[in-house]
């Protein structure tokens, strides 16, 4: 791979029956699996245990809701920036993508 090119390609490995679907729709099936707590100390944990080791914390409740997109977002960014497998998530796939990002050097 150049080094002006980002591949990004989820899903590797043996494909299952699965429907592709798209960024924003796979984060928000992603989101619906987060289990929230409150802490003892009144800060909340969100964890999106569809995502290994998704996991992200707020000051509020509403706070840790917007942190959770955020972290659901980065997960799949990273996974798919390393090439790690994306997790089918209730029989629904993400689409794979493959993007060219033109940098100078």
């Amino acid at each position: 791979m150049k080094s002006n090119e980002l591949r990004l390609l989820g899903n590797k490995g043996p494909k299952e029956e699965s429907s592709l679907i798209s960024f924003e729709q796979y984060v928000r099936l992603a989101l619906s699996h987060a289990e929230f707590s409150q802490n003892a100390d009144g800060s909340w944990t969100a964890e999106i245990p569809v995502l290994p080791g998704c996991v992200t914390w707020g000051t509020t409740r509403s706070e840790v809701v917007e942190m959770a997109r955020d972290a659901v977002e980065a997960w799949v960014f990273t996974a798919l920036r390393f090439g790690d497998e994306i997790p089918v998530i209730d029989g629904n796939s993400l689409q794979d993508a493959v993007d060219e990002v033109e940098t100078e050097v």
